[in-house]
C-alpha cells in the first residue's frame, strides 16, 4: 500500500490547479494529516456500541458524536437536515426506484409519519471558488440487528478522518462532507437530500464519493459503483455484459479510482450513489469486494472482524484523487 504524506498532495493539487487555489502555509504536521489508525478505532468504538437504526434513540447519540466530533475539529457549518418517512409509500418508491419524480420525491408528504431521519452536512468552503462543491459521504445508520461496525462504521470513520486531515488544506473547490440517514432502509436519507437539491444546486456539484462498507478483513480488492441510464439493448446481462455496461456508463469520478488496479468498475444501485447518478450527477461508491459475502447487516458485523488498514487504504486513494477532480462536471 501507497503511504502517502500531505506534502504530496499539496503539490499535485498546485500542479493540477491555479497556485492560488492552495493556501501558502499549512499548521498541521504531516503526522496529523496522515489518516491514523488510532482515530479510526476511537470514531468505531464510539459509534458502534449498539445497534443504531433509523428513528432509534441509538442513532440520536451518533449523530451527537458527529456533530461533536466536527465541532471539536473547528467546522462551524454544521447542517442537520431532518426529514420524514412512510414506509409504505418508501416500499412503492422503492418498487419504481429508475423513475427519479417518485424515488426522489418525500414519502411522507400527505401521508402517516412513521419515522424520522436526520441527515449530518458539514461544508468546508474554498476561498477561490464557492460556486463547486465536491461530496463526501457515507450512510451513518446501521441495520436493526447489528452494530454496524462495517457498515458503515468504517465510512463514517473514513469521513471524518478525511475531514480531520483536510480541515486546514486549501482546496479549489468547497467540500461538503455528508453523513445520510435511512440507506439502510434504501438510501432515504440521499434520496431526501437530492430531491431536494435545486437545479443549480445540483449543476455545483463537481462529484461524489461515496463510502460504504470498506473494512472486513480480507484481500480482495474494491469496488467502484457506478449508475448509469445508458443501456443498449444488445447488452446481456451477465458478469461480462454487466462489465460492458460499467463500462459504457462510467463517469469522471469512477475513472478517478478504476485508475489504481484496487478498484475495479461495477454497476450497482444499493448505495447513497445511486439518488446523485438518477439526476446525472457524476457519483462513485466505494465498497469491498463482496464476492465471498460479507459479514453485515447481523451479529457478525462487529470491529473484532475488521482491518482499520483497509480504511487508512482508502482514505489515501481519496486523497490521491482530490487534485484530479475537474471542475467542469
Amino acid at each position: 500500500m501507497k503511504k502517502m504524506i500531505i506534502f504530496a498532495l499539496i503539490m499535485a493539487i498546485s500542479v493540477a490547479t491555479p497556485i492560488q487555489a492552495m493556501a501558502e502555509s499549512v499548521t498541521q504536521s504531516d503526522v496529523e494529516m496522515q489518516p491514523s489508525e488510532q482515530n479510526i478505532e476511537q470514531i468505531i468504538d464510539e459509534i458502534t456500541s449498539e445497534p443504531h437504526p433509523i428513528n432509534s434513540d441509538a442513532i440520536q447519540n451518533v449523530k451527537e458524536y458527529i456533530i461533536q466530533y466536527w465541532g471539536d475539529l473547528g467546522y462551524d457549518e454544521i447542517e442537520c437536515q431532518k426529514f420524514e418517512y412512510n414506509d409504505e409509500n418508501n416500499e412503492n418508491a422503492i418498487r419504481r426506484s429508475s423513475q427519479a419524480d417518485v424515488f426522489l420525491a418525500p414519502t411522507a408528504e400527505n401521508a402517516t409519519i412513521d419515522g424520522t431521519g436526520e441527515n449530518i452536512i458539514v461544508t468546508k468552503k474554498s476561498s477561490t471558488d464557492i460556486t463547486k462543491n465536491l461530496t463526501i459521504s457515507a450512510h451513518y445508520d446501521s441495520a436493526e440487528d447489528s452494530v454496524g461496525a462495517n457498515d458503515n462504521g468504517s465510512g463514517v470513520a473514513a469521513v471524518l478522518e478525511l475531514a480531520r486531515i483536510l480541515k486546514d488544506t486549501e482546496m479549489p473547490y468547497n467540500i461538503k462532507f455528508i453523513l445520510f440517514s435511512g440507506e439502510e432502509k434504501y438510501m432515504l436519507g440521499s434520496r431526501w437530500y437530492v430531491g431536494n437539491l435545486t437545479e443549480d444546486e445540483r449543476k455545483q456539484i463537481i462529484g461524489v464519493i461515496n463510502i460504504d462498507t470498506i473494512a472486513e478483513k480480507s484481500d480482495l480488492d474494491y469496488m467502484a459503483m457506478i449508475e448509469g441510464n445508458k443501456r443498449p439493448d444488445d447488452i446481456e446481462y451477465d458478469d461480462e455484459g454487466l462489465k460492458k455496461l460499467a463500462e459504457i456508463n462510467k463517469n469522471s469520478m469512477s475513472d478517478l479510482f478504476t485508475s489504481s488496479d484496487r478498484f475495479y468498475l461495477t454497476m450497482a444501485s444499493n448505495s447513497d450513489h445511486y439518488p446523485f447518478a438518477l439526476v446525472d450527477i457524476s457519483a462513485v461508491s466505494i465498497v469491498q469486494d463482496w464476492q465471498e459475502g460479507l459479514n453485515v447487516n447481523d451479529s457478525s458485523d462487529v470491529k473484532e472482524n475488521m482491518d482499520m488498514q483497509r480504511i487508512v487504504e482508502v482514505i489515501n486513494q481519496v486523497m490521491e484523487v482530490l487534485p484530479e477532480i475537474p471542475l467542469d462536471n
